[in-house]
């Protein structure tokens, strides 16, 4: 895996992170365990470091992720 953004915030719709690499629409993303946190639904931002959108995987708390890197 490689590590690909940061988890900023999250929103009542899902998270918003912020990546370092080109991000794909409906791409998975992880964090440092492995573990499938969920999907990107919307790329927005500027296209060096895009914002991300991320929809949650069931079970799943963003919360506790705010602030940790994401991969990929």
């Amino acid at each position: 895996m490689k590590r690909v953004g940061k988890l900023l915030h999250v929103t009542p719709s899902g998270g918003v992170g912020r990546f370092e690499v080109e991000p794909k629409m409906g791409q998975p993303v992880f964090d440092r365990s492995g573990q499938r946190i969920g999907n990107i639904i919307d790329i927005f931002g500027p296209i060096q470091r895009p914002y991300v959108k991320i929809k949650p995987a069931s079970g799943v708390e963003l919360e506790k992720l705010v602030g940790r890197y994401l991969y990929a």
